[in-house]
């Protein structure tokens, strides 16, 4: 989930407590907040753990509740951690931040810190346009061996990295593609859900494949795969870093009372970017029509 804010970017927690219910009754089967559209490398550490706070509390069981606790330092990662445990959390899931270059041992002993600090269940976050490291399927087989560590999202844009990750790890290993260009792939090779941040805008059409695929009806799901990753669409406006406005803003233009603000220094959408966005969402069927 995107982290909402205010026109002087501080926390808005009304928004996010309207935005938790607007996904738990859309049918999400979980939140996961402070993820990279979650804005969570913006925010302190005492903003975290009020988002944490705030979403715990809005969402008071209804589903569970994965938080990010990501770092450069894996030190600050089992701080979050611990934090988000103490906090009511169901898992936590994290990526190692890079300043210098990341390697497989150093990705390796991060988690492996990371398991031995919480009980929690851990999930790995492969995200290799943003790390500039894509972690092999054979170190995350590695590291599944170990009992808290139960899962991935990996979001990659080609689907055999998903595909061989699942053919390594054991069979109640989660992993779940963070990509809506390897979703049906990812599914028919064993993929037990998806984590997407077009979901803010509308996790609909994506439970719904979902649903379908879980009661095996995999005709009537692939018949439905284009309108569950239509959204990816909209992600072509501006280039990566504009992700958590442009989601912000489709919110916003599909009839959302948020204020579209980001956390500086990310970059707003420009008047060009936005009309673009106003035309994909238009040809999608997606603007608000109030």
């Amino acid at each position: 989930m995107v982290t909402l804010f205010d026109s002087e970017q501080r926390l808005d927690e009304e928004a996010t407590r309207a935005h938790v219910d607007f996904l738990v009754e859309s049918g999400a089967d979980g939140i996961f907040c402070l993820g990279s559209v979650g804005e969570f490398a913006y925010l302190s550490e005492d903003e975290r753990n009020k988002t944490i706070k705030i979403v715990v509390d809005q969402v008071a069981g209804r589903v569970p509740v994965i938080a990010g606790t990501s770092h450069f330092s894996t030190k600050v990662s089992v701080k979050l951690s611990k934090e988000a445990e103490r906090l009511g959390v169901d898992a936590v899931m994290s990526i190692l931040v890079p300043y210098f270059p990341l390697t497989e041992e150093m990705i390796h002993n991060y988690y492996k810190k990371l398991s031995e600090e919480i009980t929690l269940p851990i999930l790995i976050y492969n995200f290799p346009i943003i790390t500039n490291f894509d972690i092999s399927p054979e170190t995350i087989a590695k590291l599944a061996e170990i009992d808290n560590i139960v899962g991935l999202k990996d979001t990659v844009l080609d689907a055999n990295h998903t595909k061989r990750v699942l053919e390594l790890v054991p069979k109640e290993f989660v992993v779940m593609p963070g990509s809506e260009l390897t979703l049906q792939a990812s599914l028919e090779a064993g993929a037990k859900g998806a984590i997407f941040g077009t979901s803010n805008v509308d996790p609909k059409p994506l439970c719904e494949v979902y649903n379908l695929y879980q009661s095996g009806n995999l005709e009537k799901a692939n018949a439905k795969m284009h309108e569950a990753t239509k959204l990816i669409e909209l992600m072509i406006v501006a280039s990566v870093e504009h992700g958590p406005s442009i989601l912000k803003n489709a919110m916003k233009l599909k009839g959302r009372k948020i204020n579209t603000t980001v956390r500086s220094p990310l970059p707003q959408l420009n008047t060009e970017q936005l009309e673009k966005l106003k035309s994909i969402m238009e040809r999608l069927d997606l603007l608000h029509k109030g």
